[in-house]
């Protein structure tokens, strides 16, 4: 039902857009960007060197939102942020608002949980995903795709919950 592609430069314009949609900017992009915003952003993230790995979802072949995965050990002060070192961290996010409300969400992080991130990272155990307390929408949403409350962290400064895919889930 979701089709993922890796993330390209000429999608900048799409992200920039869907980034400054009021939706996003209640919680996960709290100021105005612009496209050399995105493009400094996320011009690294294009090497298959670099430990982000960028995604489009898509429905029907429309690209509705974006996920990325990464190892914990390669962002350190992350991992000790939420207090894991070991697994694969997640963060998504539908830019789109017509595919909101629709169960995509949920497809989306459980298919990208069980089949792209395996074809990723060999061997990985388990998968985190962290939300703002506040951001009910999103626990929610975790939570439908499979994902378990694992414990209360900072992150970022803001009370937030984090949340757990493990490979016996």
């Amino acid at each position: 039902m979701i089709d993922f592609r890796p993330l390209t430069e000429t999608d900048f314009p799409r992200l920039c857009d869907w980034l400054n949609r009021p939706h996003m900017r209640a919680h996960y992009q709290k100021v105005p960007v612009e496209i050399a915003d995105v493009e400094k952003k996320y011009s690294p993230r294009l090497s298959p060197s670099h430990p982000t790995r960028c995604h489009l979802a898509c429905y029907q072949g429309e690209p509705f939102g974006k996920i990325q995965c990464y190892l914990l050990q390669d962002y350190p002060d992350f991992a000790a942020e939420i207090g894991e070192d070991d697994g694969v961290a997640i963060d998504l996010f539908i830019g789109d608002e017509r595919f909101m409300g629709q169960g995509l969400g949920k497809a989306m992080l459980r298919s990208y949980v069980q089949d792209v991130v395996p074809s990723l990272f060999s061997g990985t155990l388990n998968c985190f995903v962290c939300h703002a307390k506040a951001n009910k929408v999103a626990i929610r949403c975790s939570l439908s795709a499979g994902f378990r409350p694992h414990r209360d962290v900072i992150e970022g400064g803001e009370a937030s919950l984090l949340l757990l895919f493990g490979r016996s889930t």
